[in-house]
C-alpha cells in the first residue's frame, strides 16, 4: 500500500515540472526564433513479475514505478517568417544561429530582433553585442541593407560594415537552452550551410503552438488532480487500518 504513495507523490511531481515546462513555452510565445521545450518522462524502476506453480516461477511481465521527469528536450523545428517592416530584424530560414557575445560569454540564438547600441555597434537588446564574421558590427548609418547572406550594407553609398556570423552544430544535443531563446554550447561550431538564407525586415517565430499547449496544459492538470485525489483516499485508508489495529 505505501508504494501507492511513492507512484502517486512522483506522478504529481512530474506533472508538476511538466505544466512549469508547458508555462514557460507559452510565456515565449511572442520571443521570436523561441523554440519550444517538451519533458520526457521514465519510470524510476522496473520489475519483473513472476507466477509461481509447480512447475516453479514463470515471468508474466513487468511492472513499472515511480514515474519520473526524465529530461527536457527542446525541438528545434523552424517558426514561421513574419514581415515586420523594421530594417535590423533579421530572419533566418534554414539551420543556424546568430552569435552573440553577452556578459556571461558567446551565446546562439535565433532570435534577429537586432538594435543599435549608443556607441553604434549591432546588438540583441538585453542581451549582447551581435557577431560578424570579424568581430563586432558597428554601423554608422540607419539606412542598412542586408542581404541573403548577411552583408550588411550602407543602402546609399554602398560601404561595407561587416557581414552577420551564423553557425550550426553537428549535433544539437550539445547545446543547452540558457533562458529565451538564448543557447549555450558545449562544443564549437561550423559555419552554417549555403542553404541558410538572411532576410531583412523579417523575424522568426516562435515555434510554439497555444492550442497544443492549452490541451497538454489541461491533460497534465487532470492527471495532476487526479493522483493528488486518489492520494487523499490512500491517507483516509491508511488512518483507518491505524484506527482498527491501534490497541483499545
Amino acid at each position: 500500500m505505501f508504494q501507492g504513495y511513492y507512484d502517486l507523490a512522483s506522478n504529481m511531481i512530474t506533472q508538476n515540472r511538466n505544466l512549469n515546462i508547458i508555462s514557460n513555452n507559452m510565456t515565449n510565445i511572442s520571443t521570436p526564433g523561441y523554440k519550444m521545450d517538451r519533458m520526457m518522462e521514465s519510470t524510476f524502476r522496473d520489475e519483473l513479475i513472476y507466477r509461481y506453480d509447480k512447475e516453479g516461477k514463470t515471468p508474466v511481465g513487468v511492472v513499472s514505478h515511480m514515474n519520473v521527469a526524465d529530461e527536457r528536450v527542446t525541438d528545434y523545428t523552424e517558426g514561421g517568417i513574419r514581415e515586420t517592416g523594421y530594417p535590423l530584424d533579421v530572419g533566418l530560414t534554414g539551420s543556424g544561429f546568430f552569435v552573440i557575445q553577452t556578459a556571461n560569454g558567446v551565446q546562439y540564438t535565433r532570435n534577429g530582433s537586432f538594435n543599435l547600441d549608443n556607441d553604434g555597434y549591432l546588438i540583441l537588446p538585453g542581451v549582447g553585442r551581435v557577431q560578424g564574421t570579424n568581430g563586432p558590427i558597428r554601423v554608422t548609418t540607419d539606412s542598412l541593407a542586408i542581404d541573403t547572406q548577411g552583408r550588411i550594407t550602407d543602402e546609399d553609398s554602398g560601404q561595407y560594415f561587416g557581414t552577420l556570423r551564423i553557425v550550426d552544430f553537428a549535433d544539437y544535443n550539445q547545446l543547452t537552452k540558457v533562458t529565451g531563446g538564448m543557447f549555450e554550447a558545449a562544443a564549437q561550431p561550423q559555419a552554417a550551410g549555403n542553404a541558410t538564407t538572411v532576410t531583412q525586415s523579417f523575424l522568426e517565430d516562435s515555434n510554439v503552438s497555444m492550442a497544443e499547449e492549452m490541451t497538454r496544459m489541461m491533460s497534465s492538470q487532470r492527471v495532476l488532480q487526479s493522483s493528488a485525489q486518489i492520494l487523499r483516499m490512500y491517507d483516509q485508508m491508511i488512518s483507518r487500518v491505524t484506527t482498527l489495529g491501534s490497541p483499545t
